[in-house]
């Protein structure tokens, strides 16, 4: 009886924290963004893309591939400050199916970057952007943990594209 007594207590004591254990979604998580800091990505979680002031909530996650140190800003125009967003109402008609221009569209000879790059991203991705701070894309995180190495790879490639 004592010894029943004594597990019932050390099952009463050990019980919550139980509750700090990651869940296997979460351990995908931790895992992609350690993957992706490793590779010299930027993670921050993020509105929509699209969100107005005010608007949007917390749900997607930004990972930013940062300018080379030291590279100088393009000479061509339109080349670093852009924005591309999937599925929306909003915005310019572009060459891509499901994608639409918000605000200024990017240079002609991006075209056939931003389209192999649009390609090869994970199907979850709802925006692409060049900005001051370098190339981005806006996540959910809902495939696994190979699709960072794609991400940072194509990202990579198009961040060479604009400041080559």
């Amino acid at each position: 009886m004592t010894y029943l007594l004594i597990a019932f207590v050390l099952a009463i004591i050990l019980s919550p924290l139980m509750w700090f254990r990651q869940s296997p979604r979460q351990k995908l998580i931790t895992a992609m963004r350690q993957k992706a800091a490793a590779k010299g990505l930027r993670v921050k979680l993020s509105k929509p893309a699209d969100a107005r002031e005010g608007e949007g909530r917390l749900e997607y996650v930004t990972y930013t591939l940062p300018w080379n140190p030291g590279s100088d800003p393009s000479g061509e125009p339109r080349m670093e400050k852009w924005l591309l967003l999937k599925d929306t109402h909003r915005g310019d008609p572009s060459p891509w199916a499901e994608w639409q221009w918000m605000g200024r569209e990017s240079n002609d000879s991006l075209v056939s970057c931003i389209g192999s790059t649009l390609e090869k991203l994970p199907k979850d991705v709802v925006a692409l952007e060049a900005s001051s701070e370098g190339v981005r894309i806006y996540w959910q995180e809902r495939d696994d943990l190979n699709d960072v190495g794609v991400v940072s790879h194509q990202l990579s490639v198009l961040r060479d594209a604009i400041r080559s």
